[in-house]
């Protein structure tokens, strides 16, 4: 439930200069003393609000945090009924399948300022620091077969990526299947979880764990990951956001849980022309962390069901589904 204190961080976020107690009681239907009060807990928060007599309220720089009055200035108040704002948890995808197996609605959200135990691909774990990262759980409930549904890791990609856009303006590329890359450092992962019904077998539900590294230097990462994993701002120097990050990356959940049973060419286009890995050398192997002999060839297109078409060296060109894609010059890769 949005509280005064949302409402009014929000209106001054909205206002960008001086806007008066006046103003923002009448708009909220609130008393004076109410938007004073509210501004006096905020800058115990870290909010620094200077306030004039005659002017009234300008906020001067924000904590930087993930809240959800730091997410009303971009989303409607009703969309805010399900989304839910932590500073910490174990695991947004964890907790959200407990909400799911509750009856939670799609759209249900989940943010988190830091993961205990963030999950990555193949039981790996992710790293999630407080205060850097976007750690955001999304809840699908598609009345569809999972064969049909096998692209939602895909369009979530390019979500993220058009979220990452809209936002700070920073372009990404995508690795087949679901990483984010800047300039070769992977600073998006995303972890798809389905649940089935056991009679019917159609999708239950189906969880999209998505984690952006955000702000914060390299050094934020233990050394074992900084060869592979960045942040946005590390990459690029652009500090960005958060909140506008994370809104407008539900907004674009949104659209596409409205479109993932229809039609997706569009997300396949963007996609497409986002993937660093085609024309790229590639190496493949269906079970990662073995001893198997990966195949070797280059990645020559994505097709309609974003599998990927790959020549391989011995000229036979085959369709990969799933396992490891190393691409070559990426993380480390000779």
């Amino acid at each position: 439930m949005l509280t005064t204190k949302d409402h009014v961080i929000s209106s001054l976020i909205k206002a960008k200069d001086y806007i008066s107690g006046e103003a923002i009681s009448s708009d909220l239907g609130i008393s004076r003393a109410a938007v004073n009060t509210a501004v006096k807990a905020l800058r115990t928060e870290g909010y620094d609000i200077e306030s004039s007599t005659k002017k009234g309220y300008i906020l001067k720089s924000r904590p930087g945090k993930i809240s959800s009055g730091e997410l009303l200035p971009y989303l409607e108040p009703s969309r805010l009924d399900k989304v839910i704002v932590e500073d910490s948890v174990t695991s947004t995808n964890d907790l959200l399948k407990n909400l799911a197996s509750e009856g939670a609605p799609e759209g249900t959200v989940i943010i988190a300022d830091r993961q205990t135990r963030g999950k990555g691909r193949r039981g790996r774990s992710f790293e999630s620091p407080s205060g850097t990262g976007i750690y955001l759980s999304y809840l699908l409930r598609p009345s569809a077969a999972p064969s049909d549904v096998t692209h939602v890791t895909a369009c979530s990609a390019v979500c993220v990526h058009n979220a990452i856009l809209d936002a700070c303006g920073v372009e990404t590329s995508i690795k087949w299947v679901n990483d984010l890359v800047i300039d070769n450092k992977k600073i998006c992962g995303i972890l798809t979880e389905m649940n089935l019904e056991s009679e019917s077998f159609s999708v239950d539900s189906i969880i999209v764990g998505i984690g952006i590294n955000v702000n914060g230097p390299s050094d934020i990462f233990p050394p074992e990951v900084r060869k592979v994993a960045g942040s946005i701002e590390s990459v690029t120097g652009t500090h960005c956001d958060r909140a506008r990050i994370a809104a407008s990356l539900i907004s674009e959940m949104d659209k596409m849980a409205d479109r993932l049973t229809k039609d997706t060419s569009s997300y396949l286009e963007t996609y497409s022309s986002s993937c660093i890995t085609l024309g790229k050398e590639i190496s493949i192997v269906s079970l990662p962390d073995s001893n198997e002999i990966p195949r070797h060839g280059t990645a020559i297109a994505v097709n309609p069901d974003y599998t990927l078409k790959v020549r391989l060296d011995d000229g036979t060109v085959t369709d990969i589904k799933s396992g490891e894609v190393s691409v070559r010059g990426l993380y480390g890769y000779i």
